[in-house]
């Protein structure tokens, strides 16, 4: 395969800068966070250091971080004594170790090599703990072959660890590119932006998810590959500095957004979500356009297939993402799960890792 960098490149470059800088400057300060958890006193979590919140996520989703929208209307971060403000973020890792923002969302393996190369940041809990891989293809392509001298995306960014985790499923589910003459382009973060690459027959072959599918079916595109793994999509994460500072709003607001994200999965997760009526109307009040969503009959109406209700993380979810983002092996510090662990309990909830759930 080639690979070809498009100017979204210069984005990529400039988030291992900033991870670079950072690290640099959590290494040489005046003063460091101290190292590890705090102790939790048992039962209710203290009044919170912190009532103003900011999480940053990478891009607007209607779905993917919706678990933030819902708790906030709900009430729920109210009931704790919290305001939450969402902001979108060129690089979440890096706005949560300088400050800028309290806590983000970040592919797990952004997280992993954040970590790595010395960022003042603890991974606080999950967000999404599994993955869908689903693919289309232009009219005409049915088999892996077909692909021969074409363009395609495996990830929207150089870099992207996302990008081996997709061509491993590609192979294991009968599309293996080793061989195959391609392109692999860079469209940019975002899958609307592949999708508009899609329907412009600019490539062959796109990964997509939910909201992308009445395009990529307004176009003709072939779906060859459906598949679900349980692996990390990505994580919470929260400055070293202000984890230490702030243990019982950390707690309170992950027992609020545990809260939220049950009320999005309710029944449970694979089972069509019986409150997708109030979710979407929550969505519409905040701008989000869920036209589409209303027409589906689909139990991933609202991505909760991708969702765990406790927010699970922990070793084994680390480990498998090193292993599949082919990433080099380093440990994981699991006290930093401390308080998800707190707020779990709080709500009867364990760290169970996720259950395999039929798809699609």
């Amino acid at each position: 395969m080639r690979t070809s960098i498009s100017r979204y490149g210069l984005a990529a470059a400039a988030g291992v800068a900033a991870f670079a800088l950072l690290a640099g400057c959590a290494a040489t300060g005046d003063a460091t966070a101290e190292s590890g958890p705090v102790e939790l006193a048992e039962g209710e979590p203290g009044p919170p250091e912190d009532t103003e919140i900011t999480v940053a996520i990478p891009f607007p989703d209607i779905t993917m971080y919706s678990m933030y929208v819902l708790a906030t209307d709900l009430g729920y971060y109210e009931e704790e004594g919290l305001t939450v403000e969402v902001i979108t973020a060129d690089n979440v890792t890096a706005a949560v170790a300088s400050g800028s923002a309290d806590i983000g969302v970040e592919s797990t393996g952004t997280v992993i090599e954040a970590i790595r190369g010395g960022v003042d940041v603890d991974l606080v809990g999950g967000h999404y703990c599994r993955q869908n891989f689903d693919f289309a293809t232009q009219k005409g392509i049915t088999k892996v072959e077909d692909l021969e001298g074409t363009s395609i995306v495996l990830a929207g960014t150089p870099g992207d660890p996302a990008e081996f985790q997709r061509s491993r499923v590609l192979g294991e589910e009968g599309w293996d590119l080793e061989g195959v003459n391609v392109e692999v382009v860079y469209p940019g973060p975002g899958s609307e932006s592949w999708t508009e690459f899609f329907v412009n027959d600019k490539i062959s072959l796109q990964p997509f998810y939910g909201d992308d599918l009445p395009a990529l079916e307004e176009h003709g595109a072939n779906i060859v590959v459906e598949a679900l793994r349980n692996w990390a999509n990505d994580v919470q994460v929260a400055g070293s500095g202000w984890v230490a500072e702030n243990p019982n709003t950390l707690v309170r607001f992950l027992r609020a957004t545990l809260k939220g994200i049950d009320f999005m999965t309710a029944p449970a997760p694979g089972e069509f979500p019986e409150n997708v009526d109030e979710v979407l109307d929550i969505y519409e009040a905040n701008d989000f356009d869920v036209e589409a969503l209303r027409t589906l009959e689909s139990p991933w109406v609202l991505d909760g297939h991708l969702a765990c209700q406790n927010l699970y993380f922990d070793t084994e979810a680390w480990d498998t993402t090193i292993e599949t983002q082919e990433l080099q092996p380093i440990e994981f510090d699991a006290s930093q799960l401390v308080y998800l662990e707190k707020a779990q309990d709080l709500l009867g909830l364990t760290n169970e890792g996720p259950e395999t759930l039929p798809y699609p």
